[in-house]
Formats: structure tokens, C-alpha cells, sequence
């Protein structure tokens, strides 16, 4: 009754996911990125731990720490902005929550609020400095051709 379309931009949908997956970088690249991070050196070694988990799905072994790892940082250097948001909208939201007596009324309904108001405001922040970026980025371009053709 109904084919299911396996193609993803020319490419099966397996071997489509097996490309992403297989383009991360190594564990010593991680453990580097992890190196030059400015943590605390127990949140490394959390995060040194988190690398070196792996999983058996199928008889095949998974290194879901170092996947789960490099999408964290990967999206901390592509939306530094969102992730800041997150982390003080959750920041701040722990505080509120942590108020005598006040923190129980308001934690549940100002918590989300906050968090969703400062990852959104983080969020419009990298998509202001990403506009601004490719538009430098095509000015250089332009002038590039300029020079070359005289």
C-alpha cells in the first residue's frame, strides 16, 4: 500500500546516519577540547568519564559518551548565546525555587518562564551575531573579486 521513500538527499537513510555519526571527532581531540575548557577540574573529570562510555547495541559496540559529548560542544561553539541563556534562565530559576515559603509558589510557575524567556533571548542573540557574521563574511568576499579584477 505505501513504499517508504529510503533516500535522503541521494543517500539511504542508514548509510546517511552512519556518515554523521562517524565524522566525530576522536577521543583525544575531545579530551583536549575537555583540557582547554575553563571548568573546574571535577567537571573534566565528569566529563572524561562521560567519554569513555560506550554501549552494546546489536553486537556492535556505541561510544555514546564521546556522541553525546561532541554534540554538547558542538552546539556550545555554534549557539553560544542559547547556551548562555540556558544557563542562567536555569540559574535563576534554582534561586527562585529556592526562596522560603515564596520559592514554593513560584518556582513551578516563574522557573519555566524564566528559563524559556533567557533561551529564547540567547537564541535571538546568535541569530543577530550569525546575520551580522555572514554579511561580513559576503562584504569580504565581494571585496576579494574586487581586488582580483582590478
Amino acid at each position: 500500500m505505501f513504499e517508504i521513500d529510503r533516500s535522503f538527499w541521494g543517500m539511504s537513510q542508514i548509510s546517511c546516519v552512519d556518515a554523521i555519526w562517524d565524522n566525530l571527532p576522536s577521543r583525544r581531540e575531545l579530551h583536549s577540547r575537555l583540557d582547554h575548557l575553563a571548568l573546574p577540574a571535577d567537571a573534566k573529570v565528569l566529563m572524561g568519564r562521560l567519554l569513555e562510555t560506550t554501549a552494546t547495541v546489536a553486537g556492535r559496540i556505541i561510544e555514546v559518551g564521546r556522541r553525546i559529548l561532541s554534540f554538547v560542544l558542538e552546539m556550545v561553539r555554534s549557539f553560544p548565546g542559547t547556551t548562555l541563556g540556558a544557563l542562567v534562565g536555569l540559574t535563576v530559576t534554582s534561586l527562585v525555587g529556592s526562596i522560603p515559603l515564596l520559592g514554593f509558589v513560584l518556582g513551578p510557575i516563574a522557573g519555566p518562564l524564566l528559563a524559556a524567556f533567557m533561551i529564547t533571548q540567547g537564541a535571538l542573540a546568535d541569530m543577530r551575531n550569525s546575520t551580522v557574521e555572514r554579511q561580513i563574511a559576503l562584504f569580504g568576499a565581494k571585496l576579494d573579486a574586487v581586488v582580483a579584477n582590478g
